[in-house]
C-alpha cells in the first residue's frame, strides 16, 4: 500500500484519530480501555485504529470545507484571493505589481489586471502557479503549510462535533464544552495563521522562479 503523505497523515488520519478517540472519551467512558483496544487489531498491513482514523478523517473533510468557507467568508476571500481583490495585504505592492505582470505572461493576455479577474478565473490561475512551483522543486515550504492548514482545519472540523454532541448529551456539564471551544478556537486560529502563510509563500517562491521555469499557457475563458 502507497505510504500517506504528510497531507494524508496530518490533514486526514490526525484529525481522524482526534474525533475517533475524543468520541469514545465522551460517549462510552465505561468502556474506553476495551473500544481503545479494538485499534490494535491488525487487518493484513494496516491497523483497524488507522483504518478508522482514515475514514473518520475523510468524513470530517465535508465540516472541514464548512468550516473553511465560513470562517473566510468573513475575512474576504481565502488569502490566496486577497492579492487578487486587494482587500486585505498578504505580500507588498511592489510584489502584487510583479505577481500580475508574471501571470500576463502565462495566461497571454497583456490586458489582464488582478482586480478584473473573476474568483473563477483566479482559482484556476493559482492552480497554474502552484504547478510551477512544484515542477521546480521550490513547493516544499508550502506543502507544509498547506499540511498544517489541513490539519488545523480538520481538529477545528472534530472538536466542532465533539461539542455538538457533548452539548447534547452531557449539556449539563458544562466545563467540557468550554474547554472544547476553547480547542476549536485555537485550532481555527492556527488554521488561519497557516492559510495566510501558504499564500504568502506560494507567491513568493512563484516570483523566484526564472522566466522559463514561469511559462506556460492556460486558458481563462
Amino acid at each position: 500500500m502507497k505510504e500517506f503523505d504528510f497531507y494524508g497523515t496530518a490533514g486526514v488520519i490526525a484529525p481522524g484519530m482526534v474525533l475517533v478517540v475524543g468520541i469514545v472519551a465522551l460517549f462510552f467512558p465505561d468502556r474506553g480501555k476495551e473500544l481503545l483496544g479494538i485499534a490494535d487489531v491488525s487487518l493484513g498491513s494496516l491497523g483497524v485504529g488507522l483504518i478508522l482514523a482514515y475514514v473518520a478523517g475523510q468524513l470530517l473533510q465535508a465540516i472541514g470545507n464548512g468550516v473553511e468557507a465560513v470562517w473566510w467568508r468573513l475575512w474576504g476571500g481565502m488569502p490566496t484571493d486577497w492579492i487578487r481583490t486587494g482587500k486585505r495585504e498578504i505580500v507588498a505592492p511592489a510584489q502584487r505589481e510583479l505577481v500580475q505582470s508574471r501571470v500576463r505572461e502565462i495566461i497571454n493576455d497583456s490586458s489582464f489586471t488582478l482586480s478584473h479577474a473573476t474568483n473563477k478565473h483566479w482559482y484556476v490561475i493559482t492552480r497554474q502557479i502552484y504547478a510551477a512551483v512544484a515542477a521546480a522543486n521550490r513547493s516544499a515550504r508550502v506543502d507544509i503549510f498547506n499540511g498544517n492548514y489541513g490539519l488545523c482545519r480538520g481538529i477545528a472540523a472534530a472538536l466542532l462535533l465533539l461539542l455538538a454532541g457533548s452539548t447534547v448529551v452531557h449539556w449539563w456539564e458544562w466545563n467540557i464544552e468550554l474547554v472544547l471551544a476553547l480547542l476549536m478556537a485555537l485550532a481555527v486560529y492556527r488554521m488561519h495563521r497557516f492559510g495566510v502563510r501558504y499564500g504568502r509563500e506560494l507567491f513568493v517562491q512563484y516570483l523566484q522562479l526564472p522566466a522559463t521555469t514561469r511559462s506556460g499557457q492556460i486558458g481563462v475563458t
